[in-house]
């Protein structure tokens, strides 16, 4: 069973995207905070932080409808207000996509690493025509300090 997303956690990460208007890669770091299930929903709350004065990214991610190989996802985000998807599940892996949209499309999939780690990428495209791919890793935030 997959511990992101679907198990009440936190996740840290980092990774490259490069924006359309920007070709060169711009290095970024990202925080996950998965809640718990609560009547067959997880509420994730999910924090980007771009180096090169580029900004921060607030997203909500809710999980709901959740099988064993397959969920609803509604993002809302600082650019985006609501959007809503369809994601997959199998051992190795979690993605999510959104399609048909009027203005934003694109898709997430992050496979699970031997380690417990997730190799992640990205892709998206908005009204404007600006391609975005992300690429890159997160873990799971020890308790430890």
């Amino acid at each position: 069973m997959h511990t992101f997303l679907l198990s009440e956690s936190s996740w840290i990460g980092e990774g490259k995207v490069i924006l359309g208007s920007q070709p060169q890669p711009i290095h970024f770091y990202t925080r996950w905070v998965i809640g718990p299930l609560v009547d067959g929903t997880v509420t994730c709350e999910q924090r980007v932080e771009m180096e090169k004065g580029i900004g921060t990214v607030n997203n909500q991610i809710v999980l709901s409808n959740i099988t064993p190989h397959a969920f609803e996802i509604t993002l809302t985000s600082d650019q985006l207000q609501r959007v809503q998807g369809h994601g997959l599940i199998d051992p190795k892996t979690v993605a999510w996509e959104f399609r048909g949209l009027p203005d934003f499309e694109g898709f997430e999939v992050y496979e699970l690493q031997e380690n417990g780690d997730y190799l992640f990428h990205a892709e998206y495209i908005t009204m404007e025509q600006v391609d975005t791919v992300i690429d890159g890793r997160i873990w799971r935030k020890s308790s430890r300090v």
